[in-house]
């Protein structure tokens, strides 16, 4: 009885501060409406694996800082608490009145941002505790579905979670043009944006607009979500929202050629049970466009079930979707090839496998937080399909896992200030029993450099270079996998937790963007590197030149398949031929590699060369090929 006494008024706190979040929610849908009016060394959309293509990747509106947290004070007294600061992520400064809402079972509590952006969380009760949103006028908000955030805040009396740094991504105006084939704009084409629910649930962005008679229309949205056009009598275009776009404050989703229309877009409708059980309520379903490799692509529509387990996607357009259920505790559960127009679709969760381990400092073996935890499930030695990301902030660096499909699984950690973990392999087990997968992290490679333009060699100010790809190809997580930077007055800029390779990303207002590779041993050393970006000329759309030999490649179980060869690239000059099978890699075995190291390797500076051992039929041999670079 003493117990419940003491429990009854945190319960009553936390209810009353859930109906302030429904207060703030409906505050911020009543804002007005936003305005709505080939790759080398890359595979094809959705050939490496189950993620969702596209560069630089996808990213949460949500980030701490490139520099680690201070270590909790082991005999500090007094209550849990969260601190930090919200920032924006373009320029640094205090976002002030932000709206930070934290959630556990079911409830809610929240605290606004002073003038600087600073905030102070005491949690009114101790345990787990979720970011359920981060929302500010003028930037776009972390809200994804309720009680499904990737962010967990572990709350212990006596220590204090101090030096958090929460970015969110300005709502920068976007203006979006729809053509035909030819390059001409096309009046009332329907648009749909793809891929800003996963972190914009709770509080939706405008996601629906018709182009006027210049054939534009305006938006805002996060970097890796996906535009789809669609006009009676073409084939459906689309366009993903990337730096270039976000940079140029413009982006050209170009029409298929002429096709009789595919069909009318429909919902997708069904229930998710336990099984042999009752329904699952509170389950998140997803509906994701499966690609022409089994991939699937950036989710075209989501909902949480109901009491009774149901759930409706709503307005899908023409085409063969991936729906997954998913709920704490369970493994997913998929439908393939689900058309629009579905109905009584039956999900069958099971009881999930779990995960834990305990993140390390490889020097001290202090623990190590914040830090993300990504698991991506075996399907062959090239094939990895997300599973879970988790973004963790626990003083103990300790995490837990209890909503995996069991068997075999690689485990990849990544931390502010560390280089990536190596890839764990691990066998999930079945339900009762557990895995470990313990990482110790090293310190992270670091890379100096400048940016110019091509054409006066004057330095570039405020181009972002960025680590192209996460790691694994890994599912979206609210830390960043790896390192960003923005260069300064004279253009230079500093990446530091890097692996030990990695292919940068380049981009800046006016240009085409640049990808190319680099060394990055710890500590630096690796030399200075100048990047020279092309100026886009007038009336000419911004696109990606690349550093490497000029081919496309898609996975298959001993290696990696030539899918393309681009004109014009060193694989084309020594005859590398589409259907050839690249087995090594300078030697290495593109199964022991994996898809990204692999591409890693094949890329790096131009003028230089790498080796591939390649397969044609009953032949294998080795051909050396020039780096060079291959124009988007």
């Amino acid at each position: 009885m003493p117990d419940r006494r003491r429990r009854a008024p945190v319960a009553a706190v936390l209810v009353l501060l859930a109906a302030a979040l429904a207060a703030l929610l409906a505050w911020w849908a009543m804002r007005e409406p936003q305005r709505s009016a080939p790759v080398a060394d890359a595979r094809p959309p959705a050939a490496a694996s189950d993620a969702a293509p596209g560069h630089p990747p996808s990213r949460l509106p949500i980030r701490v800082p490139a520099v680690p947290a201070p270590a909790p004070d082991a005999g500090a007294t007094g209550p849990a608490t969260f601190e930090g600061r919200v920032v924006s992520s373009t320029s640094g400064a205090g976002v002030g009145g932000a709206e930070l809402t934290f959630s556990r079972a079911g409830a809610a509590a929240s605290v606004r941002a002073g003038p600087d952006g600073a905030f102070r969380f005491e949690p009114p009760a101790e345990g787990r505790w979720l970011l359920a949103a981060v929302i500010a006028p003028g930037f776009l908000p972390f809200a994804p579905e309720w009680g499904h955030s990737p962010v967990q805040l572990d709350a212990r009396a006596g220590r204090p979670v101090r030096g958090l740094e929460i970015h969110l991504v300005p709502a920068t105006p976007i203006a979006g043009r729809v053509v035909d084939p030819e390059g001409k704009p096309v009046a009332g084409a329907e648009v749909r944006l793809s891929g800003a629910a996963a972190e914009a649930a709770l509080v939706p962005i405008a996601d629906r607009f018709t182009t006027d008679a210049s054939g534009e229309f305006h938006f805002s949205a996060p970097e890796g979500a996906v535009l789809e056009a669609r006009k009676d009598g073409f084939l459906p275009g689309r366009a993903p929202v990337d730096w270039l776009a976000l940079l140029n404050g413009r982006v050209t989703v170009t029409l298929g050629p002429a096709h009789r229309s595919l069909g009318e877009v429909g919902p997708v409708s069904g229930r998710v049970i336990e099984k042999g059980g009752g329904p699952v309520a509170g389950a998140l379903v997803t509906a994701a466009p499966e690609g022409p490799f089994g991939g699937a692509g950036v989710p075209a529509a989501q909902a949480v079930t109901d009491d009774e387990g149901r759930f409706s996607l709503a307005d899908l357009a023409p085409a063969r979707y991936r729906v997954t259920a998913r709920a704490e505790g369970r493994a997913p559960a998929t439908a393939r090839r689900v058309r629009p127009g579905a109905r009584e679709l039956l999900l069958e969760l099971g009881a999930g496998g779990r995960l834990r381990g305990c993140v390390r400092d490889a020097s001290s073996g202090r623990p190590i937080a914040p830090f993300t935890v990504t698991v991506l499930e075996r399907r062959g030695p090239l094939r990895l399909v997300p599973q879970a990301s988790r973004s963790v902030i626990d003083p103990s660096g300790c995490y837990a896992l209890d909503d995996l499909a069991p068997g075999p699984a690689v485990v990849t950690v990544s931390a502010p200030g560390y280089a990536p973990s190596r890839e764990l392999a691990v066998e999930v087990p079945a339900p009762d029993a557990e895995a470990v997968a313990d990482a110790a992290l090293e310190p992270g490679g670091r890379v100096e450099g400048t940016v110019r333009d091509d054409a006066t060699g004057a330095p570039l100010v405020g181009a972002r270079i960025s680590v192209e790809g996460t790691l694994g190809e890994s599912a979206a997580s609210t830390f960043p996998v790896l390192s960003e930077a923005t260069t300064g007055a004279d253009g230079r800029f500093t990446l530091a937790s890097l692996p030990r390779r990695a292919s940068l990303f380049v981009a800046a207002a006016g240009h085409h963007a640049r990808v190319l590779g680099v060394d990055a041993p710890p500590g630096g050393g690796g030399g200075a590197v100048e990047v020279r970006l092309r100026p886009v000329e007038p009336g000419d759309e911004p696109r990606v030149d690349l550093a490497g030999i000029g081919i496309v490649l898609a996975t298959r179980d001993e290696g990696l398949q030539v899918a393309q060869v681009v004109p014009g690239g060193g694989a084309a000059e020594v005859g590398v031929v589409p259907g050839d099978l690249v087995l090594r890699v300078d030697g290495q075995a593109v199964t022991e590699l994996g898809f990204t190291g692999s591409v890693d390797a094949i890329r790096g500076p131009e003028g230089t060369a790498v080796i591939l051992t390649v397969r044609r039929g009953d032949a294998t041999f080795d051909v050396r090929v020039p780096r060079r670079i291959v124009r988007g």
